[in-house]
């Protein structure tokens, strides 16, 4: 249920990809094919081998989305605030909540689970991430990719592997939004044009209006119709 497994038998021919993403039920219908793009996944409990067990599975992700994404009455900050920066509402109805993450992909940009909280990714995380992520462009059809988190060493290592593969990119920095300068990078990918737009990751000190405002400049997304449709 809400759930798309029809790029399964390609998506399992990739070795490199940890976790299957959450793919909607709607998303080949969605007039705009995009791609949210978290962050990790962390190890929560290291002394207990079941939890470790139970993240490496190829379908962990999807469960996780699932469980804080679907479950519309969970407190699980960085969903929340992402539906209610797309839609510009505290608190988006249940129908367009479902609706948005039936009509996108989410994935998870390194593809190794972090060891603790305190753990952070690596460059060569990011750069091995960014390679699968372009994969996933050419694989899904995709158009725009919301990118989690405005960290310089995640910006540069999908420009350094851009400029390895000859591929022209365009980087845009945009007014800041409190103490952060969001990016969009642009670039055509087999010849189908992408754009990447970089914002605060939104788990926790996130203004969800004023990136509201700067989402809704910078995407086209379904979402946009969707919330048309859905807040009229």
């Amino acid at each position: 249920m809400f759930l798309d497994t029809s790029y399964d038998h390609i998506l399992s021919t990739e070795s490199d990809l940890q976790w299957m993403p959450w793919i909607g039920e709607s998303f080949q219908n969605s007039p705009i094919r995009t791609m949210i793009i978290g962050e990790s996944v962390y190890d929560w409990n290291p002394e207990d081998k079941k939890v470790i067990d139970r993240i490496i599975r190829k379908d962990s992700l999807r469960v996780l989305h699932k469980n804080h994404a679907m479950n519309l009455t969970r407190n699980s900050k960085y969903v929340r605030n992402i539906e209610r920066a797309l839609f510009g509402k505290k608190t988006p109805n249940k129908e367009s909540k479902q609706n948005l993450w039936k009509s996108v992909v989410y994935h998870n940009l390194v593809l190794r689970p972090m060891s603790s909280l305190k753990e952070r990714p690596t460059y060569k995380d990011y750069l091995n991430g960014w390679q699968v992520v372009l994969k996933l462009i050419t694989i899904l059809g995709l158009q725009e990719c919301v990118v989690y988190g405005l960290e310089s060493q995640k910006i540069k290592s999908l420009q350094e592997l851009l400029s390895a593969r000859g591929i022209p990119s365009h980087i845009s920095e945009h007014d800041r939004i409190g103490r952060f300068l969001p990016k969009t990078i642009s670039f055509s990918y087999n010849e189908a044009p992408i754009k990447l737009v970089f914002i605060r990751h939104p788990s926790s000190f996130f203004s969800w209006r004023k990136w509201h405002y700067f989402l809704r400049q910078e995407l086209q997304l379904g979402l946009q119709e969707i919330k048309q449709k859905l807040t009229t």
